[in-house]
């Protein structure tokens, strides 16, 4: 298989995600797609089994620090990777990922790897691994979903920060980016953009989809300034951006705090109740009624001894 195969298959049977890119979102200081967890292994292994079978993925293989999943590839996506890889006589392909995970200093790091397999028709096992930004921006986004923290020193070097938050809304055959909230002092604050504003267009990128969003936020990394199109009160509106890219990642991965077990307190370290107080308490008993004084007498000359 050549490089031209070998790239489209990563392209098009890795993740399918919306954080799928011609470009690297997160670049890890490894280089490698990878997260870090709070939690210990045996319990980042639970967290991505549930995310695997959220996304209806079938759990291959699991040790407290390994984890193989297989994702169903759609009719598509199957002929496509026995055409590129295979043949009519070769199985149809099969697609995994595998998370391991180490635990370092109370965390746990954890990193993802996929491959799309086939048979060959005398059994030989043909592989191909995936690799570049498309798998890696969706693998570290779907860790990310499991629970994941991106390690310090994370920078994202190839994608403007727009400084708003907003979520997908359909435009006729296009899509657009409703934007629900605008950071203080962000460039979309110092542009002009509010809340409500539809994002249609970044740079020269129309947005098609909501896959779209990282492609068009990359476009327009090589200039100081970059226009974007929105929709205010159903007209179009070009403001101006100055472009702007997210800090590195400067704290470290911090392990949950866990509670103490709580002490049960020892009876014998109970200091026993004085004369004064047991005297007390057979006065009230006396006052009360419960005790003649008789059996007030009795009781008293008991303590006395």
């Amino acid at each position: 298989m050549n490089n031209y195969q070998a790239l489209v298959i990563c392209a098009a049977l890795a993740y399918a995600s919306p954080a799928a890119a011609a470009e690297y979102f997160a670049v890890t200081p490894s280089g490698s797609a990878e997260t870090f967890f709070q939690q210990e292994p045996k319990a980042v292994i639970g967290l991505l089994s549930s995310r695997c079978i959220d996304a209806k993925w079938s759990l291959i293989s699991s040790s407290e620090t390994e984890l193989v999943c297989e994702a169903p590839l759609s009719t598509g996506q199957s002929i496509l990777g026995q055409m590129l890889m295979g043949n009519s006589y070769s199985t149809p392909p099969r697609r995994f990922f595998r998370y391991n995970v180490a635990s370092v200093n109370g965390v746990s790091r954890v990193q993802a790897s996929g491959w799309m397999e086939l048979q060959m028709a005398f059994g030989q096992t043909r592989r191909t691994d995936f690799d570049g930004p498309e798998f890696q921006n969706s693998a570290i986004s779907f860790m990310m979903g499991a629970g994941g923290k991106l390690p310090r020193g994370t920078m994202f070097p190839n994608h403007v920060m727009m400084g708003l938050q907003g979520k997908n809304t359909p435009m006729g055959s296009h899509a657009g980016l409703y934007i629900t909230s605008v950071d203080a002092g962000g460039p979309a604050e110092s542009a002009g953009l509010v809340s409500g504003d539809i994002i249609i267009r970044i740079g020269s990128k129309r947005l098609k989809s909501p896959d779209d969003w990282l492609d068009a936020t990359a476009s327009v990394t090589k200039n100081a300034t970059y226009p974007v199109e929105v929709v205010r009160d159903g007209k179009p509106k070009t403001v101006t951006l100055a472009r702007a890219f997210r800090p590195a990642i400067s704290e470290e991965v911090a392990p949950i705090a866990v509670a103490p077990p709580a002490v049960s307190p020892d009876p014998a370290a109970t200091p026993p109740p004085s004369l004064a107080d047991e005297m007390a308490k057979l006065a009230k008993l006396k006052a009360d009624g419960v005790l003649s004084e008789a059996e007030f007498q009795a009781a008293k000359a008991k303590l006395l001894k």
